[in-house]
């Protein structure tokens, strides 16, 4: 597994972990039209390889059921590493008891799928805030 440390700066943008290309693109897509500054993740090992090149992410996307490192081991290695315990996750699943998964990995929030783009919207702002060249005006 790659390792969690990094010699870059915080990042401000939103990590999208999603095994679903086609979801992972318009998640991505939406977001990016909106402002935000978006990485994508097919998957755990691809999310720390983004957060080990770009930094800590001020959001993660996470989908629960993934190949190689899934959602759940994903945040168990976030939330055992000081640096990034505290970076906010949403969860975006299909689970049937999506809430309860939520809350064990201490989830801020979560989103069952399939996910509307507004609903996508409002969860990302309000855990996030709005996107830099917005909040800016």
């Amino acid at each position: 597994m790659p390792p969690m440390t990094t010699n870059r700066s915080d990042g401000h943008y939103i990590l999208v972990v999603e095994d679903d290309a086609d979801l992972r693109s318009v998640e991505a897509e939406v977001l990016g039209a909106e402002g935000f500054d978006v990485r994508t993740a097919a998957d755990g090992i691809e999310a720390l390889e983004a957060i080990d090149t770009a930094g800590t992410p001020a959001l993660i996307l996470l989908d629960l059921r993934m190949p190689r490192l899934n959602g759940w081991d994903l945040a168990a290695r976030l939330r055992s590493n000081d640096r990034l315990q505290r970076v906010p996750i949403v969860v975006v699943a299909a689970h049937y008891a999506i809430a309860q998964e939520a809350a064990t990995i201490g989830a801020r929030a979560w989103l069952h799928k399939p996910v509307s783009i507004d609903h996508l919207l409002s969860v990302v702002r309000r855990v996030f805030g709005e996107p830099p060249s917005e909040a800016a005006s």
